[in-house]
This record gives structure tokens, C-alpha cells and sequence, in this order.
């Protein structure tokens, strides 16, 4: 593991390293962060963790700061989650994902075009989350060998047996379908953005905050969610007690979306998917800290198991698509491992004040 990201690090820091990871600024009483690194989709490292940790202190201590704007820089991206070289800080960044919610200013995340892994995070996690017709979301750990972690433990969990999909498949949700799930509270039209965020940088406080965004915001062409048709078999299937009788549920419906769900699964390390599985059914008892609390012990442990390495290996770096998961097969994840997962508190997170 350790040499894998040395390998990707020493890339990475060849790249990146004369580049601001994020951008501040403030403009009457709005604050404002760009997320810095377009060229790899704004994904956040550990120096762009550490920045954002100490700047939201600064504007939340500064009586001049009504509120904070954040988006991504470039045109791809909001944010495609967590550098891989530095995930291990999981600690830190769930520090981050706390300050970020608990914040005693609100703040709005322009989520336009890829948000994903901890971009979902970045935006789910702020107070107004702004969407767009080209907004994907989606939290894809299991295909690494890994589970939703940056706070998805709390907000895909209150989704049900949706979130369990969404959480073992990582399903893309595209478009309008991130208002008909909440992961944005607000929809507008790519091309009004720039509008947008103009009327944004005026804003003196959040009632004018939540007035802009409702002047601008497009109900005009509502679609129907477009998980609609499938949301009954979703919830026969995906809310079982365990990946295997997931499984079977699927194979018995013999529906295309059956199939096509089996399908995705199949490529899936499939410890990941019994870990994403027993977090998704343990968070929904849980408040937001005690999911991120949870989410550091389980991950120190995740990361002993290879199989994130190897997720890293196959679809980042060798690129050759065949991942060998250990073990291969949902019949042979051993209970007795995912308990050792799930009973180490080795790890005392807290939140920062």
C-alpha cells in the first residue's frame, strides 16, 4: 500500500505542487472558496483539507462574513472526491466534514457537473447545495475495494433502501434527480450560474441568501424521478438483512433492472460491499458525529484489508480493470472479519471545536 502511493504521490506532487489547492476570498459580506485543482476534477488533498479547515475558522470568527460560497474551479468538476494518495487522513478530513456542517454561517456549494466520493461530502454536508441539469452524484467506493465514508454513512443512510443502492452500486444521479433525493436543495439552470453567483456575492445575510436562490431557482421543467419505476423493487431487494440475500432477491426478480443491478455488483469487491452494507444499517441509529466517528475506526481497519490497494491498482493505475478482491466472492467474506471491523474503537475521533 505504502509504495502504490508513493508511486501515485510522486505524480501527483510533480503536477500540483506550484498550484494553490484553493482559492479564497471575500467579497462584501460573502466568503469564498474554490476548490483548486481542475486538472484532477478538484478532488481535495491533504493541504487543500488543511486549508479549508483553518479558513472555515477565520470566516466564522469574522463578524464581516454573512455567509460562504464554494464551488469548483474549471468546467468539470464541483469536486471528484478525496486525492487516493491521501484517504489514510481520514481523520482529518472528517474534521473537515464536521466544521463544514456544524458551521455557524450558512454556506451554499455550487455542485454543477461531477460530484463525487468526498465532493459529496464537500456539498451534502453544506446548509444549501445548489444542483444543476448537469450534476452527477454519486459515491463509487465499492469498485475501489472501499465504502462510502465522508459523511455518506449520515446522509445516504436516511434515504432508506435507496441509500442502500446508492451505496453498493454507486449508482450515478444525474440532473434532477439530485433535488428529488436531497443532495441539493435548490435546482438551476447551468446557463443562469453566472447570474447566480453575481446575486450570490451580494447578498448581505441568509435571508437574502434564501431569496437569491429561490429567484433563481427552475422548477419550469420538473422530470419525474427517474428511479420511480424501480423504486419497489429497490425496496424489496435492497432492504435485506445482508449482500447475499441482496443477491438472491435480485436473481429471483429476473427484471432488466434486476440484471442489470446484478451486473454491477458482480464487479464490486465484495467485502466492500458487506462493510457498505452493515454501516448503511448501523448509521441509520446513529447522529452525524457518531457516523463520522464510526466511519474512522472502520476505515483504519478497511485499509489493513489490501483491498483498497488493489481497487487503487486495477482502475488507477495498472488500468487493467481486474481487480483480484479478496476474497472473490460474497459467500466467502468471513463474519469474523466484518465483526473485528466494526468492534475496533481503537480510534477516539472527536470533532473540532
Amino acid at each position: 500500500m505504502q509504495a502504490l502511493c508513493r508511486r501515485i504521490a510522486s505524480k501527483s506532487s510533480r503536477r500540483f505542487l506550484s498550484t494553490p489547492p484553493a482559492l479564497f476570498g471575500q467579497q462584501g459580506n460573502v466568503a469564498t472558496i474554490v476548490l483548486n485543482r481542475p486538472k484532477a476534477l478538484n478532488s481535495y488533498n491533504s493541504e487543500m483539507v488543511e486549508l479549508l479547515i483553518n479558513q472555515l475558522y477565520e470566516y466564522e470568527k469574522d463578524d464581516s462574513v454573512k455567509l460562504v460560497l464554494m464551488e469548483g474551479a474549471g468546467d468539470r468538476a464541483f469536486c471528484a472526491g478525496g486525492d487516493i494518495v491521501h484517504l489514510g487522513e481520514i481523520t482529518r478530513e472528517n474534521q473537515l466534514h464536521h466544521k463544514l456542517k456544524m458551521l455557524r454561517k450558512p454556506v451554499v456549494s455550487i455542485g454543477d457537473r461531477v460530484v463525487m466520493g468526498g465532493g459529496m461530502g464537500l456539498c451534502c454536508n453544506s446548509k444549501y447545495r445548489v444542483g444543476t441539469e448537469r450534476s452527477i452524484f454519486a459515491m463509487p467506493e465499492t469498485k475501489i475495494g472501499y465504502y462510502p465514508d465522508a459523511g455518506a454513512t449520515y446522509f445516504l443512510s436516511r434515504l432508506g433502501d435507496v441509500g442502500m443502492y446508492l451505496a453498493l452500486t454507486g449508482q450515478r444521479v444525474r440532473g434532477f434527480d439530485s433535488k428529488h433525493l436531497d443532495f441539493v436543495t435548490h435546482f438551476v439552470k447551468s446557463s443562469d450560474l453566472g447570474q447566480l453567483r453575481d446575486d450570490l456575492l451580494g447578498c448581505c445575510s441568509e435571508e437574502d441568501l434564501l431569496y437569491c436562490l429561490q429567484k433563481h431557482e427552475n422548477l419550469d421543467n420538473v422530470r419525474e424521478f427517474s428511479f420511480e419505476n424501480n423504486l419497489l423493487e429497490i425496496s424489496k431487494c435492497f432492504s435485506a438483512a445482508s449482500v447475499l440475500e441482496i443477491v438472491e432477491r435480485l436473481e429471483n426478480s429476473g427484471s432488466d433492472f434486476a440484471q442489470e443491478t446484478l451486473k454491477t455488483l458482480s464487479i464490486m469487491s465484495p467485502i466492500a460491499l458487506c462493510i457498505s452494507h452493515r454501516t448503511q444499517i448501523l448509521s441509520r441509529s446513529k447522529n452525524f458525529t457518531e457516523c463520522l466517528r464510526m466511519e474512522c475506526n472502520i476505515s483504519a481497519k478497511t485499509f489493513q484489508l489490501g483491498e483498497f490497494a488493489e481497487g487503487v491498482r486495477a482502475l488507477l493505475v495498472d488500468k487493467d480493470n481486474k481487480p483480484n478482491w479478496n476474497p472473490p466472492t460474497l459467500e466467502q467474506v468471513d463474519n469474523a472479519v466484518l465483526d473485528d471491523i466494526f468492534n475496533d474503537r481503537t480510534i477516539d475521533w472527536q470533532p473540532l471545536p
